[in-house]
This record gives C-alpha cells, structure tokens and sequence, in this order.
C-alpha cells in the first residue's frame, strides 16, 4: 500500500513548537506523545514538552487544557534542602505534570494521565479537582527512587484493563506490569525486569502495549525494533514484526525504534509507530513478515510517536518534532474539507528540545 497523503484530512496543532493559541484561532503543540480517543469521539493529547493534557473536539482545532497548566512544570523537591524539616509536596501537587507522556479515558470518569518524570500514573477527575496517584498504588510501598529495584522507572504507556488493571509499560525497567486494585504488588506480564536484552524473555527500552480481543499483550519493543506478542500467563514473547535479532531496518519487514502502538477494532490489525523511519506501519491481526505503510514521507512525518485508531477506521498520528497530530482517513472515505484548518507543515528545529527527546 502506498503512503496515504491525499487521504490527511486534518491537523491538530499549528506546527510551530510552541504553547498558547495562533492568531488563526488554532491550538498550539509543542511536543506531543501519547494520544487516544475518547468515548465521544475526542481526540486527548498528552504534550510531553508543555506539561499538560489537552481535548481536541472531532475535527475542532481549537483544543483545550484539561489537566495540568500549559508550559508550567511540577517543581522537583530536593532533599537536601531544609533537610531539617520533613519533606513537604511539591508547589501544584496534585494539578501540575512534569513531562507526560500518555493519557486516556478512566472508566470512572476524568483523564488517567501517565507523567513519565516522576514516574506514576494519576487520575484528573475533572479539570477543577486535584489528581490522585493511581501507580505507584497507594497501598504499597513508597516510592522513593527510581534505583529501587522495584520501582516503576520512566514508563512510556500505560492503559485501564476492562476488570479495573493498570498496565505499564515500565520502559527503564525492561517490563510491562499489571497493577490489580488494592494490590501492591504487580504482576509481571512481559520482559526480565532491569534486565535488558533480545531474547524472547526480554526487552529493551519498550514504549507502546495494546491489547487485543483475547487478551493478548502486543509491546513495542522499542531498542530491539520489533512487536512482541505474549499470550495471557506465558512471559516468553514472539516476534510478530520487525527483527527478532533486535536490528533496525527500513523495509516493510523492519521497524526502527517503534513506539506507539493500537490494535484497529475492525479487523485486529497492529498499527506501529515506526519512530526513526517516520512512517505508520498496519500489519495483519497477529502480525506478520511485511506489513504495510499507512503515512509516511507523503505526510512529511518526522518523528511519529503515537497512534490511535477510531471505530470508522480514521488513524490519528503524533509526531513530536513537527509538534501536530494528523488524523487520515479510511480508504475508501472521502477526505473532508477541514473548514479553514488545512494540513500544513511549518518548520522546526532540529535540535532536541529535552533529553528525552532522543532514544535510550
């Protein structure tokens, strides 16, 4: 399948790398990463590099700030200030991110938003009510550094399970975890934890997890460029995509870097973010040798790093350094005309905008 450019039918995002609103009335990116849909159709964007969430109404590219406060950081406590006084929270505990990097709808209403510096998954009821911390779960242990063994250290996705799960994609630690509800201790579902490697049982640096409809875990293993799968209770992953070896490569049999990842509900396919080719992959449900392109240089994309999938078959994209999220229509659907808002392309700097900006 060729890239499918003509079929671009709307840009969130001005590309200009910035926070704040256009002259033209359009809502400005600066680095966004994770992104998923909502149960009405809205688009949420996790801006990595403006510390907070927004909502994009379908199709409307004024978006708004919906948790944390656009351009504004959580501030790190330092311990050895006061260091006679007990440590207090930090100022905007509770309101403020530092750098988060995936989001989704909680079933219970309000934004399950992953803030990837301080390492935790939080629940946003609403934009007025302060967040409480998910993960690391309350009842367990705190966590105190990320050179515990054991700790969650720098996740790239996490999502919410039908039965109440949390699963995290804990990428420094080489795993993905399942968080039960008053648990506290999690379950591991794939990878040797801080042990990194190529082998089935291992991983390196992994950033996107999806599910399939039997409960099969799909993981971009990001360092290794390739798709593990891991069927429900077995650890030992199959690669379905990309180099089993961990080599990064070009054609439609080979991925380099991948990060997100979704599974497409009408047919099973995997949609990847094939982050260092700058392209989307779609490969058969289970995966396979080759699979397909479905936006690449046609859309100009750079560094793609999310990707999400409605029920019509719409694939949404991020890509953090041209600071938009496109959404591309089914084939077969005709390209709406996206009144006054274009796909368009702006140019960017090149130069990373934060150590995080460059693979581990």
């Amino acid at each position: 399948m060729a890239p499918a450019g003509d079929r671009a039918s709307f840009q969130y995002g001005t590309g200009e790398r910035t926070c704040g609103v256009s002259e033209d009335g359009r809502r400005q990116l600066k680095q966004p990463r994770g992104i998923s849909l909502d149960t009405d159709g809205s688009l949420l964007v996790a801006d990595f590099g403006a510390h907070c969430v927004l909502r994009f109404k379908a199709n409307d590219a004024l978006g708004k700030v919906v948790a944390g406060e656009e351009g504004k950081m959580l501030p790190t406590v330092d311990p050895l200030k006061d260091i006679d006084r007990p440590l207090g929270p930090a100022e905007g505990e509770g309101i403020l991110m530092k750098r988060p990097i995936d989001v989704c709808a909680h079933s219970e209403g309000g934004l399950m938003v992953l803030d990837t510096e301080v390492c935790r998954v939080q629940r946003y009821p609403s934009a007025s009510e302060k967040a409480s911390t998910l993960v690391p779960p309350p009842c367990g242990p705190p966590q105190k550094s990320v050179h515990d063994p054991q700790a969650v250290k720098y996740p790239r996705s996490a999502l919410l399970r039908p039965n109440g799960n949390i699963v995290v994609c804990d990428t420094w630690s080489h795993r993905v975890l399942s968080f039960a509800p008053n648990v506290a201790v999690p379950e591991v579902l794939a990878g040797k934890p801080n042990s990194s490697g190529c082998t089935p049982e291992q991983m390196s640096f992994p950033s996107g997890i999806a599910f399939d409809a039997d409960g099969t875990l799909y993981v971009t293993d990001t360092n290794n460029h390739r798709v593990q799968k891991f069927v429900p209770g077995d650890t030992t992953g199959t690669t379905v995509a990309g180099s089993r070896d961990g080599i990064a490569g070009s054609g439609l049999g080979e991925l380099n870097m991948p990060t997100g990842l979704c599974i497409d509900p009408r047919d099973g396919c995997l949609l990847v973010a094939d982050r260092m080719n700058g392209r989307v992959m779609r490969y058969p449900a289970g995966g396979a040798k080759e699979g397909s392109i479905v936006a690449g240089e046609d859309l100009q994309l750079e560094r793609p790093w999310g990707v999400c999938v409605d029920a019509a078959g719409a694939v949404y994209v991020s890509d953090e350094r041209r600071a938009v999220v496109l959404k591309i229509e089914a084939e077969g659907v005709a390209a709406p005309v996206a009144a006054g808002y274009p796909c368009k392309r702006a140019a960017v700097p090149t130069a990373p905008v934060s150590e995080h900006d460059v693979m581990d």
